[in-house]
């Protein structure tokens, strides 16, 4: 990888295009159910046609995109169905991480990372809403790490893109700031006292607030087809 005039390597070309598109795709100015093309991805984001293939060829894999033969891509719907898997996954995952990190976190940087959340954000102001998702995602996986299983927290980091993706389309950053602008202070003290039941409890309860807040705004913003949920 060729080095810039700072001495610091370029990011590939392929991964930069990547991270752009995923990056629309999560925060939906990409939308769920929309089809495209390489050819309209290489005029949106000025990329030639080989780094649009390999950032396709990556989305497709992880979930994001779905290729249509001689067609093209549609980007990832999210159904009712969807939604549930991706709670009912998190819910048995991310208890667990914060159990394991119990005893070993680095206080002072859960505190400097909660600072970063208690900032909050300006509904409709996507600079703000963008620092605070992005703050929050680093408090979140601060602690995924300190689990340390690798495995789990690379499995963390992408329920909470997906999430991310949720949390836009259920119009819950719009909506419904004051659920999400909370401060973790209590979870940092339960995994500073290794208090592992209360550690997942507040794990628990926040995942249920959670997707209540999303499939409330899903269910009043789109018109989706698949109804298949399980009872919150």
């Amino acid at each position: 990888m060729r080095a810039n005039a700072g001495g610091r390597p370029k990011q590939a070309l392929n991964e930069r295009a990547f991270d752009q598109i995923k990056h629309d795709i999560v925060w939906c100015r990409l939308s769920p159910g929309e089809e495209v093309s390489e050819g309209r991805l290489t005029e949106l984001y000025g990329f030639g046609k080989a780094p649009i293939r390999q950032a396709l060829s990556r989305l497709a894999q992880e979930g994001y995109v779905i290729p249509i033969p001689r067609s093209g891509h549609l980007i990832a719907p999210v159904t009712l169905q969807s939604v549930k898997e991706v709670f009912e996954l998190r819910m048995l995952l991310e208890p667990v991480a914060m159990e394991k990190a119990c005893g070993n976190v680095d206080e002072a940087r859960l505190r400097r990372l909660n600072a970063r959340c208690a900032a909050g954000y300006v509904p409709g102001d996507t600079a703000s809403e963008a620092r605070f998702v992005e703050a929050n995602r680093d408090f979140h996986m601060e602690i995924a790490r300190c689990s340390g299983n690798s495995r789990l927290a690379a499995a963390l980091s992408q329920i909470i893109d997906e999430m991310t993706r949720l949390l836009h389309l259920g119009f819950v950053l719009r909506e419904r700031p004051e659920e999400l602008n909370r401060e973790h202070d209590g979870l940092i003290e339960a995994l500073l006292k290794n208090d592992k039941a209360r550690a997942r409890d507040i794990t628990v309860a926040h995942i249920n607030t959670v997707r209540t807040l999303v499939i409330d705004g899903i269910i009043r913003h789109t018109n989706l087809s698949n109804t298949n949920i399980a009872p919150i």
